[in-house]
């Protein structure tokens, strides 16, 4: 009797939903930090968003790397080789703590960096010591990234899931204690938010390292097979830092969208943030089923099956544009809704401007949220099937002219309207781009792991 095999969209979905439900998680927290940090100031909730992106920026480059152990874990499963998942996982964390402490160092410099942004005094002393402590404590952020791809990549999202959460409540429970000084706590605004943040963050890592450790494999432990590998460490290197370059470069040209939007004026620079906020519940779940989508595709490139990794891709994209559909009708149709869950406690001086402005803004995002399941979905399969030196330097090209608009842009004094009609035009040329080059198929004959089929690197 011939079993029935399991729908391809099943098969994702089953793989992507607690991955969905980790990332929808994380879009909480980050919406309860921004709803938290706008009921206590203005300023509060118009300096998280740039600081935030700012210590993002810095520590991208590395914690894309890091987290390139899930394609190498992902493509030793489907070549039936899990037990070379330890060494690849311990390959990550020996690069994190090298990138940690370049990162804390780079903490120093939130002085002169936010100094030459030119926001308004209130706001960057408050985006000044938020970014230190984010870069101060970045070793957690950029290791549990490593050790993440190992679960990740074997499959294991379900154990993803449960950490990530504890490690989402915790920082919610920290951020109403230490933004407002509850509980005993003392109030420390918008330093709260950030210590809370990366006390989660080194949560959710310690938890990580403990599973990691307690893993078994039929070929080995994760102890015996903690050695530093220069080989395999190169070929990390190899694939990773061309896929944290473009998550780098990306983050760069966003970070600095909201910088030039904050040389407008702080109730345009507010009301971005909180779009952007809100925005997150768009394409954070799709970077949930992105990574399903990239697990999968690893597996299937480890085997040689690339039949299923295009029939995957496609599954993944149609899956994500139905999403980012029901999502663009509701930013259409309910946006003061949204907007006004922002000023519970009115403590936003003229929201209603705010809420206007932001109004219109949120119909730029339904516009270009329609073609963004390309940006996630085919950009996951690409980097997974070890596609990442292209796909880093046509990020690299089309993030640096999106930048030069965004300049002259700024030079000319032109208006929030033509910044934001800039970026959805990017955003919707990217997607296509992305498409295309999948459909080109180059990375077809990319190879990501030794071709040995046994023996190390």
């Amino acid at each position: 009797m011939i079993q029935k095999q399991k729908p391809l969209w099943l098969e994702i979905l089953k793989l992507a939903l607690p991955l969905i439900l980790s990332m929808t998680g994380l879009v909480l927290m980050q919406f309860v930090d921004a709803l938290f940090l706008a009921w206590y100031s203005k300023e509060a909730i118009a300096a998280v968003v740039p600081a935030g992106m700012a210590a993002t920026l810095i520590i991208s480059p590395f914690q894309g790397t890091a987290m390139f152990t899930s394609t190498l874990v992902a493509h030793y499963v489907g070549a039936r080789k899990p037990g070379r998942a330890f060494a690849a996982t311990w390959q990550g964390i020996y690069f994190s703590v090298f990138c940690g402490l370049i990162v804390f160092l780079i903490g120093f410099a939130a002085e002169p960096l936010f100094s030459w942004v030119a926001h308004s005094e209130q706001i960057r002393s408050l985006e000044q010591r938020y970014f230190a402590i984010l870069c101060w404590f970045s070793f957690s952020t950029i290791c549990g990234s490593a050790l993440s791809g190992f679960f990740s990549g074997r499959g294991h999202t379900f154990t993803l899931m449960v950490v990530q959460l504890a490690g989402l409540a915790a920082n919610s429970i920290l951020d109403y204690c230490l933004i407002f000084g509850y509980g005993g706590f003392p109030e420390l605004g918008m330093d709260g938010a950030a210590f809370a943040t990366v006390i989660a963050q080194g949560l959710v890592a310690l938890i990580l390292f403990v599973l990691f450790i307690r893993s078994r494999q039929i070929s080995g432990h994760p102890w015996e097979d903690r050695g530093f590998e220069l080989r395999l460490f190169r070929r990390l290197l190899h694939f990773g830092i061309p896929n944290g370059l473009r998550f780098a470069f990306e983050m760069l040209a966003w970070t600095l969208f909201i910088f030039f939007i904050g040389r407008i004026g702080d109730n345009e620079l507010a009301a971005s943030n909180i779009v952007f906020r809100i925005n997150s519940f768009a394409f954070f779940p799709i970077i949930g089923l992105g990574q399903a989508v990239g697990v999968l595709v690893g597996q299937a490139q480890g085997a040689g099956n690339i039949d299923r990794t295009v029939k995957l891709t496609y599954t993944g994209f149609y899956l994500a544009e139905i999403w980012m559909i029901v999502i663009a009708i509701i930013l259409v149709l309910f946006p003061f809704n949204i907007l006004n869950l922002f000023n519970g406690n009115g403590v936003i001086d003229n929201y209603q401007s705010i809420t206007a402005l932001g109004a219109v803004l949120l119909r730029f995002v339904a516009v270009y949220s329609l073609l963004d399941a390309c940006n996630i979905i085919f950009v996951s399969s690409l980097q997974s099937a070890g596609d990442t030196r292209w796909t880093m330097i046509f990020s690299i090209i089309s993030n640096c002219s999106f930048l030069g608009v965004l300049m002259v842009a700024d030079y000319l004094k032109v208006s929030i309207w033509f910044q934001w009609t800039t970026a959805t035009i990017f955003v919707m040329t990217a997607a296509i781009t992305w498409l295309i080059r999948f459909r080109l198929g180059r990375w077809k004959t990319i190879r990501v792991i030794e071709a040995a089929s046994k023996g190390h690197l």
